[in-house]
């Protein structure tokens, strides 16, 4: 019991430590400085990660895209009351990485140097890493900058690394002496080992450095200058009018409208895609249909309408047995009014599969939306429906077809295709890939110097890194070149 206790009190003063650590490692306060019309040299998402308390937030990507056509590298244009474009102007030049990360975004969906706004959302990228990515980018340009730093320093994670071994080996000891014959000691260390430090490398993340916090107090007064304007109403366009300052409104929370209109960091919306089958960009409404028989295949379409009609038929039959031992229904009738009932039931799936077989249409168009949902609630044998939403140009409203697990797998978002498929069941029998999507070879940098001295997690600190120079982005040294006009507010 006495090493029971011991072990509880290391491990209670190791986490006494952390987080004493913890508090004096927090972010500083900061407070808003004399309100300016000024725009100083930190980009946009520099700016929102350290006046959001070194945290990023998804307004960022959007901000940068606004910046990018501020300083002309593209244009935002309203073309329609629901249409607006992004369009390449000209060579980016050298483009910071976060930013080279959201341009070759817009690059790669669109068409003819021209992508929908609403479209931004959508791709081949798998956007968790690629958020990521951008993230990692901003953090390092910021350290460059001296703004932020790693919240556990080296000799922060040693000293948290090294206590963490006082418990654990308390614990082993513990748990060894209760049971002398068997190995739970050694298990018992480690895996308290490991909580503590994993739980020390979730506590870890940015925090400002005195020099961030001035440059935080500073665009936090640019913020009181900026709320005296309209931008909360000013769609991403009207950056032809207002420059970089709609840019760095929308990291401070004050353009909310643009910042919607640029879903660069959103996931797709699974019901509203677009898409430029036909050559011009388009909203695609698509319905998954909940209907029984819907997105079904043929084969399990039959078995599903044989059991339901036998099931039907077996309970009209007793049903119609009971009627008849009290003269409500004739004895004569009783079987075939069983048939009839479980024919009728079993009549629409079997005739919807047979009709499907016989007369499977041809479809093309470009697909527009890939999901899967999943049916059973076990993990190791999962089931899932797999959905396939088709633009063929004629319709703005379509319905997802069910699609087995292996066409849909080898099928991307973006393909043109050309399939057979029931109308009837909504079942897709066979798949033609005849123009891959171009997003499935459009990459985007997310490795490279810019990544060297983080980690794959930004929770978790290099302890032996012997590497003591920071990762700088290596563009002109006379000035910034990317700091547009100043424009009145």
């Amino acid at each position: 019991m006495a090493l029971w206790l011991a072990a509880a009190v290391a491990t209670g003063l190791w986490l006494l430590l952390l987080l004493a650590l913890a508090y004096t490692t927090r972010n500083p306060d900061v407070a808003a400085g004399p309100a300016t019309a000024e725009l100083a040299d930190e980009p946009p998402a520099v700016v929102d990660l350290i006046t959001g308390g070194w945290r990023l937030c998804d307004e960022a990507s959007a901000a940068t895209l606004l910046d990018l056509a501020a300083r002309g590298v593209v244009g935002i244009e309203d073309v329609g009351p629901e249409l607006s474009l992004v369009r390449l102007r000209r060579d980016p030049g050298n483009l910071r990485p976060y930013e080279k990360l959201v341009y070759d975004h817009v690059r790669g969906l669109a068409v003819d140097g021209v992508v929908a706004t609403g479209a931004l959302a959508e791709g081949a990228r798998d956007l968790g890493r690629w958020w990521r990515s951008f993230r990692r980018k901003v953090i390092a340009d910021a350290r460059s900058r001296g703004l932020s730093q790693a919240r556990w320093s080296r000799a922060h994670a040693v000293l948290l690394t090294a206590a963490a071994g006082v418990p654990a080996a308390a614990a082993g000891i513990a748990t060894a002496v209760s049971d002398p014959e068997g190995d739970a000691g050694i298990g018992a260390a480690v895996v308290l080992f490991f909580l503590l430090v994993t739980l020390m490398g979730r506590l870890n993340g940015e925090r400002g450095t005195a020099l961030g916090a001035q440059r935080a107090r500073y665009w936090l007064g640019v913020r009181e200058h900026l709320s005296g304007g309209r931008f909360a109403e000013q769609p991403a366009a009207s950056v032809t009018i207002w420059g970089r300052h709609l840019a760095f409104a929308a990291v401070l929370g004050l353009a909310p409208r643009a910042v919607a209109g640029l879903p660069v960091s959103t996931p797709a919306d699974d019901r509203r895609a677009w898409s430029d089958y036909g050559g011009l960009w388009h909203v695609v409404h698509v319905r998954y249909p909940s209907r029984l028989l819907w997105g079904r295949p043929v084969g399990p379409t039959i078995l599903r309408g044989l059991a339901a009609g036998a099931f039907t038929g077996f309970w009209t039959w007793i049903a119609l047995l009971i009627a008849s031992a009290f003269d409500a229904w004739p004895t004569g009738l009783v079987l075939p009014g069983a048939w009839t009932a479980g024919l009728a039931v079993a009549a629409l799936p079997l005739a919807s599969a047979a009709i499907d077989l016989a007369t499977g249409e041809r479809v093309e168009g470009q697909v527009v939306r890939l999901r899967r949902v999943q049916t059973s609630s076990g993990e190791d044998n999962a089931k899932y429906i797999h959905w396939c939403a088709i633009d063929e140009g004629r319709d703005q409203r379509v319905k997802a077809f069910g699609i087995g697990e292996q066409d849909w797998g080898r099928l991307g978002e973006g393909d043109q295709v050309r399939v057979r498929v029931g109308r009837r069941l909504g079942w897709i029998h066979e798949v033609e890939a005849r123009i891959p999507s171009r997003l499935r070879s459009t990459g985007y940098d997310d490795t490279g110097e810019h990544t060297a001295q983080f980690p794959k997690s930004l929770g978790e600190v290099p302890l032996f890194n012997q590497a003591n120079t920071r990762d700088r982005w290596t563009g002109n040294s006379g000035g910034d070149p990317w700091r547009g006009p100043a424009h009145p507010s």
